[in-house]
């Protein structure tokens, strides 16, 4: 019976430790730069992986888009949360935008978005379901 007993706990230490495996998530940060200047940033968008792209731009806790001057900074305040640089690349001839896609290992979909607010977030109390 001791041994049944054992077994029944070792199997389910393991199950719930199998259950909190960390995995490797994405983001796509893409910084739009203001037309006046290739260094001042006028809207950071995230594409973690969310069904829908809309209202997907960084905001502080009034709403507003979050104001950080320059993609290094960005950079940073992602790594803050977590998230490391994986690559990046320029869309448009112009350098209009820069997108650096940054990965965190996470151990829950829910850990995604720990740290960091959407306009969409903020107006639905939540984050987007991610696909």
């Amino acid at each position: 019976m001791k041994s049944i007993t054992t077994l029944i706990v070792a199997t389910l230490i393991t199950a719930a430790a199998v259950a909190q495996q960390p995995y490797k998530v994405y983001c796509a940060i893409s910084a739009r730069h203001s037309e006046t200047s290739t260094t001042a940033i006028t809207r950071v968008e995230v594409d973690y992986g969310q069904e829908r792209l809309t209202k997907n731009y960084l905001v502080d806790d009034a709403g507003k888009p979050l104001k950080l001057k320059s993609i290094t900074a960005v950079a940073n305040y992602m790594s803050k949360l977590g998230w490391e640089l994986e690559d990046s690349y320029v869309v448009g001839e112009d350098i209009d935008r820069c997108v650096w896609v940054m990965s965190k290992y996470v151990t829950s979909d829910e850990e995604i978005t720990e740290g960091f607010t959407t306009r969409w977030m903020l107006e639905n109390n939540g984050p987007h379901p991610v696909k």
